[in-house]
């Protein structure tokens, strides 16, 4: 087994990817309600356009370079044992339990099912995709994210064993785009892309054809794991931060606007135009550039990392939909106020989400299943298994207080999306 890649001055505990992934996804749960309230709303549709082309992006990003700091201190069989049974077993729970929970009032409220729960899970666990659900992925729903992550980490741990060599040339040539060459040539790849694989696959996430997401989705967990530990990176996406940001909002006016032009929601469009995606581009890699190089700037040295909150936005992503799905279906029956409908819908979201992730760091079992806790198997009252006391023994660190609901403490979290 490959030893890891040697470490550079950048520290492992940074407090800039941890607020920068609670934000991300909290505005992820609220922007999953947004397209709740999207349909015949113009300006929902803008409001939501302004993070989704970079938002999923930068999350890979982020745990890209989570996992550099993983693989700094574990061989690379470790590193794939626990990714798999963290980011596994909480996504097979998700796929049993909470994701026919959403994908049954999804269909209630998209396709005026009126048959009930215990018939639906009959026909859905036969075939979960025999029948099409609205806004719904079958299996694994809204935590394709988490499949991935585990794909792609599993293919970077199989790339660390066998040509450690490769992500050392990265890194370096990483550190030659000095400048507005980080910003000029990432953009132009991904406008390459945008412009022939994106009109040939779209994007389905549904993993074995979703052959555009995955150059783009996997180009930025590499590019996370190449850059989470080089100073040089992170000393430029500060600098040309302001130009970043000026390209995002360009982006983001000139694609929204080409929709208006055409009237019609901007990625519908452009099928039709594809010279569109130059603009979508333009927000993402800017908005990604920016993001970073504020957060660098400004909360790299905060005084403390979001510990609690940074341990629950797992929990709270495993959970939010089918709990959101639920109350959306329920209040529409008072009749209420849009306004006063999204309110209640993201309250209630929001408490259910803290009560299961006290339920999580309290129980056991509870706490592996929404991606809180290892698999500790005498917590859980089973025989350590001979397999999980071989050959994982290489590269620990020595033990650490865990954080509240015994997650360990990790530099910014692969854990989940």
């Amino acid at each position: 087994m490959s030893a890891p890649l040697p470490p550079t001055p950048i520290s492992a505990r940074r407090a800039d990817l941890d607020w920068l992934r609670v934000a991300l996804f909290a505005g992820l749960i609220f922007y999953h309600e947004g397209l709740l309230y999207e349909p015949g709303r113009r300006v929902v549709s803008v409001l939501l356009l302004a993070t989704h082309p970079w938002r999923m992006s930068l999350l890979f990003l982020i745990s890209g370079a989570a996992t550099r700091f993983m693989a700094d201190r574990a061989s690379t069989l470790k590193l794939t044992a626990d990714r798999s049974v963290r980011l596994l077993l909480p996504l097979v729970f998700a796929a049993v339990v909470l994701v026919p929970i959403q994908a049954y009032f999804a269909l209630v409220e998209g396709a005026a099912y009126t048959g009930g729960y215990v018939d639906f899970l009959k026909d859905y666990f036969a075939d979960p995709t025999a029948r099409p659900i609205p806004g719904q992925l079958p299996v694994y729903g809204h935590l394709w994210f988490v499949f991935y992550l585990w794909a792609y980490t599993m293919a970077l741990s199989a790339g660390l064993a066998l040509k450690p060599g490769w992500f050392r040339r990265g890194q370096a040539l990483l550190e030659r785009l000095g400048g507005m060459n980080l910003l000029i040539w990432p953009y132009a790849v991904l406008c390459v892309l945008r412009l022939t694989a994106y009109p040939a696959f779209g994007m389905t996430l549904t993993f074995f054809d979703d052959w555009y997401n995955h150059l783009v989705s996997a180009g930025m967990f590499v590019l996370g794991f190449l850059a989470a530990r080089s100073p040089v990176f992170w000393s430029q996406v500060a600098k040309v931060r302001w130009a970043a940001l000026v390209l995002a909002l360009a982006g983001f006016a000139l694609y929204s606007a080409f929709g208006l032009q055409y009237a019609a929601q901007p990625e519908i469009a452009e099928p039709a135009h594809p010279g569109m995606g130059v603009f979508y581009e333009m927000e993402r890699w800017g908005a990604v550039v920016a993001v970073l190089g504020f957060g660098y700037r400004h909360l790299a040295r905060a005084p403390a990392s979001p510990g609690y909150l940074n341990g629950g936005v797992f929990t709270w992503y495993i959970v939010h939909e089918p709990v959101m799905l639920a109350a959306w279906h329920w209040l529409k029956r008072l009749r209420l106020n849009d306004g006063l409908e999204a309110g209640l819908v993201a309250v209630i979201t929001l408490s259910i989400c803290l009560l299961a992730y006290e339920a999580a760091r309290r129980v056991g079992w509870l706490g592996v299943a929404l991606g809180q806790r290892r698999l500790e198997w005498g917590r859980l009252g089973w025989a350590r298994p001979e397999w999980a006391r071989l050959g994982w023994r290489r590269g620990r660190r020595p033990a650490a207080q865990s954080r509240p609901g015994g997650a360990e403490p990790e530099p910014s979290a692969a854990s989940a999306s």
